[in-house]
């Protein structure tokens, strides 16, 4: 059973520091986001004109993402949630 979208991000908030490449992806899926080309250990993800650019962790301690880039997915997570709201309050105003 897939989580819910604010469980998903709720859950990313709270493993900033230790969130796998799998944890990040599988969120910015259950968002919207489609995962884009990919070369290597990069993989671009994007929903509508919100794109993100996820590297595979490496190095030591190469199973979780860092910090910084964990920020960024919630960063565009929000991003993506401000525009479906939004689309989903022009979809009301156009039912009225």
């Amino acid at each position: 059973m897939a989580k819910s979208k604010d469980r998903q991000l709720a859950d990313l908030k709270r493993v900033r520091k230790a969130c796998s490449l799998d944890q990040a992806e599988a969120a910015l899926a259950v968002w919207g986001f489609q995962a884009g080309r990919s070369k290597g250990s990069v993989r671009v993800w994007n929903y509508k004109h919100v794109t993100i650019t996820m590297h595979a962790p490496h190095g030591r301690g190469g199973k979780n993402l860092n910090p910084g880039a964990v920020a960024m997915v919630i960063k565009k997570i929000e991003e993506a949630a401000l525009l479906q709201k939004q689309e989903e309050e022009e979809e009301e105003t156009d039912e009225d």
